[in-house]
């Protein structure tokens, strides 16, 4: 393989460079290859897990877009924008549009439940500004709460410090 040890190095910064131009789908396909070569190295590993984090980043709702509310809303100011879009595009609301206006319409009001669920929430809010997706987001909440049994099960205190 051309792709030898003394080529790494290059590979990597190509890489970094693909990332600071925004072609993660490239890094992806030129580091899966490395990674072959390359197994369990953490520097490539990196790469990969970096790039298929901005795809996924990038491929994720605007869910302050949808709520029509800036990133800095209070909860208040987002449960207020929840409920005057969720009135907006109610299902029901558009059951004499034909099926595709209110199969459009089931989309963007289950959207908006999804944008609620995570930006009312602290934790899922602050994983979402840091680029998380839904799914992700999903697994710290488990991994989160996993730990927090854990503790109180096995813990220093018996669960009750804190």
């Amino acid at each position: 393989s051309s792709r030898q040890d003394d080529c790494k190095a290059a590979w990597v910064t190509r890489a970094n460079a693909l990332h600071a131009l925004g072609r993660h789908h490239e890094i992806v396909a030129d580091m899966g290859e490395l990674q072959k070569t390359f197994q369990n190295d953490k520097q490539v590993e990196h790469c990969i897990n970096r790039a298929q984090f901005e795809l996924r980043k990038a491929a994720r709702p605007d869910y302050y877009g949808l709520l029509g509310v800036p990133s800095i809303a209070s909860t208040l100011e987002i449960k207020a924008a929840y409920k005057k879009r969720a009135l907006e595009c109610h299902p029901d609301k558009h059951s004499d549009g034909g099926d595709a206006a209110r199969a459009a319409a089931e989309a963007e009001f289950k959207a908006l439940g999804e944008a609620l669920e995570v930006l009312d929430d602290d934790f899922k809010r602050k994983l979402y500004n840091e680029g998380y997706d839904k799914a992700a987001i999903e697994e710290r909440v488990q991994a989160a709460d996993r730990a927090a049994k854990n503790h109180s099960k096995d813990g220093c205190c018996g669960g009750g410090c804190h």
